[in-house]
């Protein structure tokens, strides 16, 4: 009786385990959806113009971290992500939680920013 209570509680245990391990699948592929959502084939725009706030300024490489709203012009519904900057002097005077206009250019098949100005409130 003691070994039948023993594989009851494995059983019970290893099935609590495979739920939580597909609820976190879950919950990773809804995170990973607006990269879903981006259409780049459909893109042929060369450079667009967007609105976002910084969250993050790498300036050992050069990568300013947005929270952009949609980008229409390419087809990016709104999301976090990390840009090259063309010139580093661009984030000169940048601050994490500024509103800024940006400007990308396409560079093979990634965008870099090109102009970037904090939004006058």
């Amino acid at each position: 009786m003691l070994k039948f209570m023993k594989i009851i509680a494995l059983v019970t245990t290893i099935a609590a385990l495979s739920a939580c391990s597909k609820n976190e699948a879950s919950e990773q592929k809804k995170a990973d959806a607006p990269m879903e959502q981006m259409n780049k084939e459909s893109s042929t725009a060369t450079t667009a113009q967007a609105v976002g706030v910084i969250t993050a300024i790498d300036t050992k490489e050069n990568i300013l971290t947005l929270d952009h709203e949609a980008i229409p012009a390419i087809n990016w519904p709104a999301m976090k992500m990390g840009f090259k900057v063309a010139d580093p002097s661009l984030l000169n005077g940048l601050t994490v939680g500024d509103k800024v206009d940006f400007e990308l250019k396409a560079e093979g098949e990634n965008y870099i920013i090109i102009a970037v100005k904090p939004k006058n409130s």
